[in-house]
């Protein structure tokens, strides 16, 4: 559930130019994912990192 809501949240940053600078504002992993909860989406700090790391 956790890396679905993930791309899902990616995936509306992408469309969102808004939400994309917000994104980019944040402080780190964690504020990403306060802005994902936000937004309606609930992944971990862990989550994103994993992601990034590819």
């Amino acid at each position: 559930m956790s890396k679905a809501q993930l791309m899902a949240f990616l995936a509306k940053a992408q469309a969102s130019p808004d939400l994309q600078q917000r994104i980019d504002a944040a402080a780190d992993a964690s504020a990403v994912t306060a802005l994902a909860r936000e937004e309606g989406f609930l992944f971990s700090p862990a989550s994103l990192a994993r992601h990034l790391r590819g």
